[in-house]
């Protein structure tokens, strides 16, 4: 820009240079020098000049009126020399007249040059700043999405680590059950003459089996959590029974690890209504995890607290306090994550799934109440768990406990026609014979085809209950379903379907349920749940 102003400078200098020196000349004062330097001006306008610090123009416009000054110029000083002689000025005025006429059109034009540059300039400047925003933008998102993806792998490699863990803890803790399931089905198959010994090696079988149930069923309850399809029944229960069985279920257990257990209470409206299993299974947990990390001769004391708020409303609070290991600072901020267990040099020593307390917690706040947990290492842990339920009398309870126990005297299937589709032999037989125990009728199939044909095939009166089995061959448990709901035989609406499958996962249950089936029981099923369930189900409860 610079270049370009001294250009329109100097080419405004040489008018007024020559117009200087035609009135000089026109006087009769002679002055080559200036002539001269006109000359050079001219020149420099047209090719650059080092002298005059000029740059070539690049506008066609200018240079055309640049190189018509030069010509004009040339007749301009070859008419100054003329008057020199002796010659009329007159010429020389009108030469130079046109002359300046020219000078003004370069001027102006060198002007129009420089403000289009600078316009074209701006211009670019600004998509220049515009483009490097845009990249500035561009990189900062990058940078972020960066920064994302880096957190997001780090937070991938965390879970990966995490979930390696946690497949070989449950290895372990699999594997472990399993042992004792396989080595005890051996001592048994070896001592099959010896009554007392088989029975022994049963009862632990069944303990093994119990233990394992309880690892995939801490899972699944994970899962209906995560998926908030988890359900809190609103039933009435004697909180001093509650008390009672904890201390049953736990007195001799915390007896064999020489351990003292106290459970002190002040109750004093003890029939209440909540989900009693889910608060007992909370309550468990903790117990638990109390026995397993209390040293022998430590105590375990639990001590249940009844505040009274109004006449329907009171607050419960269960306290559980030990003397074992106790946990760290940094574990008890994520003590309620899932499948956090802290490492310590004894942590191999109480093997788990990491699932307890988060399950723990989550069942409590669908209670609408809190665990507070407080621990040092070494000098052992407390829990409190605070909820509040609504209060009920005795009559309401001795109601409700009369329809239960109606219920329990009446579990049995005697007169019950049973449609079982299973295409597992074992499992077959495991039903078949539980159920035949209990006075059921049972027509077994192997797969959804079969069992589709059998019903259509059937009288109305033949069978009061269908067990369809999820996953089997040909045809599956679902599709038998639909066809059956979609038959034209006169229980196709009205047949109770209930499904049995180990696809025990919230969604499965789900779908079982959209298209057809009226319940569904996990296996492996107990079978006072399942007789439940079948009775709810028919009108012969």
């Amino acid at each position: 820009m610079q270049g370009n102003a001294r250009v329109i400078n100097y080419s405004g200098i040489v008018r007024g240079a020559t117009q200087r020196l035609v009135k000089q000349e026109m006087c009769h004062n002679k002055n080559d020098e200036l002539i001269g330097k006109i000359d050079k001006i001219l020149k420099g306008l047209s090719k650059g000049s080092e002298e005059f610090d000029l740059i070539v123009l690049s506008d066609e416009t200018f240079q055309k009126d640049i190189s018509n000054m030069q010509k004009k110029w040339e007749v301009i000083k070859e008419e100054i020399y003329l008057v020199r002689s002796g010659k009329d000025i007159n010429k020389l005025y009108s030469l130079s007249e046109e002359y300046f006429d020219l000078a003004d059109e370069a001027v102006y034009a060198a002007e129009v040059y420089s403000e289009n540059k600078v316009h074209n300039t701006v211009i670019e400047l600004s998509l220049l700043s515009l483009l490097f925003i845009i990249f500035v933008i561009i990189f900062l998102f990058f940078q972020k999405k960066q920064r994302k993806l880096s957190i997001e792998l780090q937070v991938a490699e965390t879970a990966s680590q995490e979930k390696s863990n946690f497949l070989s803890r449950m290895s372990h803790e699999i594997r472990t059950p399993m042992n004792g399931i396989i080595g005890m089905t051996d001592i048994a198959c070896m001592n099959y003459d010896n009554p007392e010994k088989s029975l022994d090696c049963l009862n632990k079988i069944k303990l093994s089996s119990e233990y394992l149930l309880s690892l995939i069923n801490d899972i699944l309850d994970m899962s209906r959590i995560e998926n908030g399809k988890i359900e809190l029944y609103k039933q009435t229960f004697d909180l001093c029974g509650f008390c009672e069985r904890l201390y049953i279920m736990f007195s001799q257990r915390a007896h064999d690890a020489s351990l003292d257990f106290n459970i002190t209470s002040n109750i004093t409206r003890p029939y209440l209504i909540g989900d009693e299993l889910r608060l007992n299974q909370v309550v468990v947990n903790i117990l638990s995890n109390a026995l397993k990390f209390t040293r022998t001769n430590g105590r375990i004391d639990v001590d249940v607290n009844q505040k009274i708020i109004d006449d329907e409303i009171c607050l419960l609070t269960i306290t559980v306090e030990d003397s074992g290991i106790g946990m760290s600072k940094e574990f008890l901020a994520k003590i309620f994550e899932p499948f956090e267990q802290e490492v310590n040099t004894t942590s191999h020593q109480f093997a788990g799934t990491g699932l307890g307390l988060a399950i723990s917690h989550n069942l409590i706040k669908l209670m609408n109440g809190k665990i507070n947990v407080s621990s040092e290492q070494g000098k052992g842990s407390k829990f409190e768990i605070s909820v509040e339920l609504p209060i009920t009398d005795k009559a309401d309870y001795m109601n409700d406990q009369d329809s239960v126990h109606s219920m329990d005297n009446n579990k049995n299937l005697a007169g019950f026609n049973v449609l079982l589709a299973e295409d597992n032999e074992i499992n077959a037989e495991i039903a078949m014979s539980l159920l035949e125990m209990k006075g059921a009728s049972i027509k077994h199939v192997w797969n959804g085809k079969e069992a589709v044909d059998e019903f259509l095939h059937s009288n109305s009166n033949d069978y009061d209950v269908i067990l369809m089995d999820v996953k089997m061959p040909e045809m599956d448990g679902l599709e038998a379903c639909k066809h059956i709901r979609n038959s034209k035989h006169k229980n196709a609406d009205t047949i109770p379907i209930i499904g049995l499958s180990a696809n025990a996962f919230v969604q499965d249950i789900d779908i079982a349920k959209s298209i057809g089936m009226n319940d569904y029981v996990s296996k492996p099923f107990n079978v006072d749940e399942l007789i439940f369930t079948i009775l709810k189900l028919t009108d012969k409860n």
